[in-house]
């Protein structure tokens, strides 16, 4: 007589945060799985008003709301790759197959199925995993308006303006994201900063729209710049992502090429100490990087230069200048996720491969 098959349901989400209509989800394919494994995705980006809360404390509001369920519910991180959708879903498989592995899981008695709703663009990963079966879960809904992270976030960073009261997300999982507000003012207070820049840079954008008729991205272009395993990196000195580092580089001034562009912002805000004709016979790649959610400030695109400088002892000198707090060389064995600008962490990992960051350490650190 054979073993008795067991269903893992995976539920994938960014849960910012965690409210009631991931609880219903969960309690409805409970009927249906034996176990649940939740991937929380974008798990090592930065605080920022999309993301403004971190994988730990995501995790802290799951585990509090299913507390008293008595569910079999595992959570792990779970890595964005922007440019690489066939690497992302090799992350999913990977952290599943290591989640498997941990509780003793036997993949022939073991049926996955993945389970969630598609509400918009950002849901057709559902339909990435053929071999897996399908669970759909139907949405909640309250006052016929589906419940969704969005509007909690604006509820609970921007109570006045809200358009519905926090009763409508769960009032107990409200209250966990409430009482964390209440114990972190200053990570509060940094990303109602960073959300009041981002809706005034939208409305701005959309009257202009409204004027042309038609919707138009925003030019700008970012310097990948490399020299003896190190990449030049400025810390920003205003919203968005005040404080983060990212790469050189800035908006297209009218009359200006890309290249000339991202020339002068190198020298601007890195204020880079070797002759500009020196530095464009080091351009090694430009490539355009145009994601529809790269930037929350809106349709941003970016054209980025890899310069390869020659490696020395000595690096090229560079000193901070406009919009930055700080210029410096990076080691790119130290180059992560968590402090860096909007997408170009996911750049950088584009145009330079020797960028490491073994999500399969990581998962092993938490499946246990």
């Amino acid at each position: 007589m054979g073993s008795q098959r067991h269903t893992l349901a995976v539920f994938i989400g960014r849960f910012q945060p965690f409210h009631i209509g991931h609880l219903d989800v969960i309690l409805s394919v409970s009927t249906q799985a034996d176990s649940m494994l939740m991937l929380v995705g974008s798990a090592y980006r930065p605080r920022s008003w999309k993301n403004p809360f971190s994988y730990a404390e995501r995790l802290g509001f799951i585990n509090e709301s299913l507390r008293n369920t008595g569910l079999p519910v595992d959570v792990l991180p779970l890595v964005d790759t922007l440019y690489n959708d066939r690497a992302w879903a090799t992350n999913v498989r990977t952290a599943v197959r290591l989640h498997m592995r941990a509780k003793g899981l036997d993949p022939d008695q073991t049926d996955i199925a993945i389970t969630g709703f598609e509400k918009d663009r950002s849901s057709q990963y559902l339909r990435w995993f053929p071999e897996w079966q399908m669970l759909p879960a139907a949405p909640t809904e309250h006052e016929g308006k589906i419940i969704n992270a969005t509007d909690l976030r604006e509820t609970l960073f921007f109570p006045a303006d809200a358009a519905h009261g926090p009763d409508r997300f769960g009032p107990a999982q409200v209250a966990l994201v409430q009482d964390w507000m209440a114990a972190h003012p200053g990570a509060v207070a940094r990303v109602q900063a960073e959300a009041t820049f981002v809706k005034d840079h939208r409305a701005r954008i959309a009257a202009a729209e409204q004027v042309y008729g038609y919707p138009f991205p925003i030019n700008t272009a970012d310097a990948v710049v490399v020299q003896s395993g190190h990449i030049l990196m400025i810390q920003r000195q205003r919203e968005p992502g005040r404080g983060l580092w990212a790469l050189p580089g800035g908006h297209i001034d009218p009359g200006e090429t890309a290249i000339e562009a991202v020339v002068r912002e190198l020298y601007e805000e890195a204020g880079l100490d070797m002759p500009k004709g020196a530095l464009r016979s080091r351009l090694r790649h430009r490539q355009v990087f145009d994601h529809p959610e790269r930037s929350e400030r809106g349709w941003v695109r970016t054209e980025a230069f890899v310069f390869e400088l020659q490696d020395r002892e000595k690096m090229e000198r560079v000193k901070s200048g406009s919009d930055a707090v700080d210029a410096k060389w990076v080691p790119i064995t130290e180059i992560t996720p968590d402090t860096i600008f909007e997408d170009h962490f996911d750049i950088i990992q584009a145009l330079v491969p020797d960028v490491p960051f073994a999500y399969s350490s990581i998962l092993m650190a938490h499946a246990t």
